[in-house]
């Protein structure tokens, strides 16, 4: 759930800043989230995330004992500069699940990278949380760290599992920059030129892995493989299956979506950019126009209307078959491992 596209950050990565002419800030409306409640009783987790910061809206707890009285698990993430004392006492009463906060960096990189935020107060934020939580005797909400794993930061690798392990940080997520909004983002991009790269990068994100397991502390990593080893960006030639070691999209298309903060219902956050006008992206260094995936709107039709039309399944067997369709065949996180 994309509760909001406005933000107090301005990332250099982040679309949000890249587009910023063409971006469009909005506010999910709290009655559109409420036409999802019977859906939300039938889901296993809503993480009220999207391309802005989740905080900023003004029914944000509200959304929260919403989806828990549903009966179903509800997260977040967010870049933890309005996370207050008082919000984390309610988050605990409230007894949310996961709160996730997004980082670039573990020392002073991060705050140039992530413009408008602070590491310092995000340790802050932590720290409070996690005293409060033991305060309360309450195991949730769980601690999580969204790691944005940047070219010029893998020696970040090293370093990470016991910088986070010490926080009392339950499970640290990382990714890369899938989506390049900018020409001058394009070297900041993971995404290996051939298998050699591939298999050196892949050790070492391998290590932290180790190493974040002996420390008790679980650190999810993926890699995209290079362009070529299970497909192709060339529309004209056949595709075959991503992944044959069996990952396909790494978005869960087969059993999750997105709700956009305009009702929009797209497959991924990919899928779906707040823009007002046309907009291109990088893949593997090449200009591509971005093409929107848009199944239907809650504001007009029930979520199970849109998830159930022809267009929808037909989106989804294409996927099941090996055979993505546009803008997905282009997409790295079909070349995931």
């Amino acid at each position: 759930m994309e509760i909001s596209t406005r933000c107090t950050a301005a990332c250099r990565y982040c679309p949000r800043t890249l587009y910023a002419s063409r971006w469009q800030d909005r506010l999910l409306p709290k009655a559109l989230f409420a036409r999802l409640m019977p859906v939300f009783k039938k889901t296993a987790l809503v993480h009220l995330q999207g391309w802005g910061e989740p905080l900023l809206h003004p029914d944000f707890m509200t959304m929260v004992r919403m989806v828990k009285a549903a009966g179903c698990r509800v997260g977040t993430t967010t870049n933890g500069m309005l996370l207050t004392e008082d919000l984390c006492r309610r988050m605990i009463e409230a007894e949310m699940d996961v709160l996730a906060f997004s980082l670039a960096g573990i020392d002073a990189a991060n705050d140039r990278i992530r413009l408008g935020t602070s590491l310092d107060r995000v340790l802050a934020a932590i720290a409070t949380l996690d005293r409060l939580k033991r305060q309360c005797g309450s195991e949730r909400p769980a601690i999580h760290i969204a790691y944005l794993l940047l070219r010029s930061r893998l020696d970040d690798c090293a370093l990470l599992p016991r910088f986070f392990a010490s926080l009392g940080v339950e499970q640290v997520v990382v990714s890369t920059l899938d989506l390049v909004a900018g020409r001058e983002c394009v070297a900041e991009a993971l995404v290996p030129a051939d298998e050699a790269e591939y298999a050196a990068l892949r050790r070492r994100l391998d290590a932290m892995v180790a190493a974040g397991r002996d420390l008790g502390l679980p650190i999810h990593v993926w890699l995209a493989a290079p362009q070529g080893a299970h497909g192709t960006t060339d529309d004209s030639e056949p595709w075959p299956p991503p992944n044959p070691a069996g990952s396909g999209c790494t978005e869960h298309i087969e059993r999750a979506a997105v709700v956009a903060a305009d009702g929009g219902v797209s497959p991924c956050v990919y899928t779906h950019l707040p823009v007002c006008a046309d907009v291109c992206h990088w893949i593997d260094g090449r200009e591509t126009a971005h093409v929107p995936l848009v199944f239907g709107n809650i504001g007009r039709q029930s979520f199970a209307a849109i998830w159930r039309s022809r267009e929808y399944r037909t989106f989804r067997k294409a996927h099941a078959g090996g055979q993505p369709p546009r803008p997905c065949r282009t997409c790295v996180r079909l070349r995931m491992r």
